[in-house]
């Protein structure tokens, strides 16, 4: 696109042709010459339109122009710079401390934009972004242009065509004589002096409608393509536009979404068993040995507190049996002394074999009631002596218990 267009130039070479005109018909024409009446309507009304123009060309034709000029040249800029980048400029752009645009309104609102950004950035609504087109688009460029005041421009310079022609006829009826011919002939040349100033004035109001409709037409042409060339490659090369933004912003959530899911995969398939192996194979370890230190120190307290059991069960078991073994020695002792008294007897019987037979019976049949005698203690004992093993075989195992 090309950067600037001189259309205001046109403007300023019709004028000056119009004035030659106007000039050259009121000075150097002998047909078209007028009188004073003449010259003024017709300088009146370049000086209007010179008034209207130079208003239009330096308060909103210029300013546009160079607007536009701008636009196309950081649009091309993006152009040029996206050659060289794999990814959107915004960053590059924000944090570069030199600005992109040199026309002061559209660093302006430039600026407005990225503060606007800034403040919303930590939005939660991630589908809500302002758009560039908000702070530089058509109102902009009808705002510098003015496009309602310079929309009336053509209308305005055809008017004035109208005004004066309605003027140079006034001009004109004015000298002119209904009475006799001779008024009539007469009052003929300053009429035609009127009509002159009335065609002149047209003339010169269609022209300027026509130029300045022409360059007014173009110059907004121009600055609504430059600012469509800007956007498209803002949004193309720099930042994403608001409807793009939103999808954009979900989709790029979803694969963070995704990525932090595969992560946690992967870290709860690999990582979490090992990290709980190494953590948990120490504490179950050391439960293990608490418990087995706990189930030592319980059975040795009780196998301490078992034998102490088992000691005074003994210990009262002696008390209580002690009698029982005192008398069952008494008892043995006494079968010994009176088996050793037997064979006494028996020797002094067998050696006393002056006996009688009746005294032999009568011995053999002591003997007899000795030998049933001891049989019996000696069964008696057995027994006795058998149950007390067995009940100090019972009071060891369940001290081994």
């Amino acid at each position: 696109m090309s950067r600037k267009r001189g259309y205001e130039i046109l403007i300023l070479i019709t004028y000056l042709a119009m004035s030659a005109v106007c000039i050259y018909l009121q000075f150097f024409s002998k047909n078209q010459a007028g009188g004073l009446e003449n010259l003024i309507v017709n300088v009146t009304m370049l000086v209007i339109a010179g008034i209207i123009f130079a208003s239009c060309v330096f308060g909103s034709l210029l300013p546009t122009a160079s607007m536009t000029a701008d636009l196309i040249e950081v649009a091309q800029r993006f152009e040029e710079d996206a050659k060289t980048s794999h990814n959107y400029l915004w960053d590059q752009y924000i944090n570069n401390k030199d600005d992109i645009f040199e026309d002061k309104r559209l660093l302006r609102h430039f600026k407005d934009y990225k503060l606007e950004l800034s403040r919303i950035s930590g939005s939660s609504d991630v589908y809500y972004k302002c758009d560039i087109e908000d702070f530089i688009g058509y109102d902009l460029i009808d705002s510098v242009i003015h496009r309602e005041r310079l929309s009336q421009v053509p209308g305005v310079m055809t008017g004035l065509g109208i005004l004066g022609t309605f003027v140079g006829l006034s001009l004109g009826l004015q000298s002119f004589n209904t009475g006799t011919t001779a008024e009539i002939t007469g009052s003929i040349e300053p009429l035609m002096n009127g009509i002159k100033v009335a065609f002149h004035t047209s003339i010169y109001g269609m022209v300027f409608s026509l130029i300045f409709n022409y360059v007014y037409k173009r110059r907004l042409d121009d600055a609504e393509n430059a600012l469509n060339y800007f956007v498209r490659n803002f949004k193309k090369y720099v930042l994403p536009d608001t409807d793009k933004l939103g999808v954009n912003r979900m989709m790029e959530l979803q694969s963070q979404q995704t990525k932090a899911i595969t992560e946690l995969t992967n870290a709860l398939t690999h990582e979490l068993p090992e990290g709980l192996k190494t953590y948990l194979e120490p504490q179950f370890d050391h439960l293990d040995s608490t418990i087995d230190s706990f189930s030592r120190m319980a059975t040795r307290n009780q196998m301490d507190q078992l034998e102490r059991v088992v000691e005074n069960f003994i210990t009262e078991m002696n008390k209580t049996l002690g009698n029982s073994f005192s008398d069952l020695s008494k008892v043995v002792s006494q079968t010994m002394y009176v088996q050793e008294a037997n064979e006494r007897q028996l020797k002094e019987m067998y050696e006393k074999n002056a006996v009688a037979a009746d005294g032999m019976v009568k011995a053999v049949n002591e003997m007899e009631n000795v030998t049933k005698q001891l049989k019996d203690v000696s069964e008696s004992v057995s027994k006795y002596v058998k149950e007390v093993r067995t009940l100090e075989a019972q009071i060891a195992s369940f001290g081994n218990k």
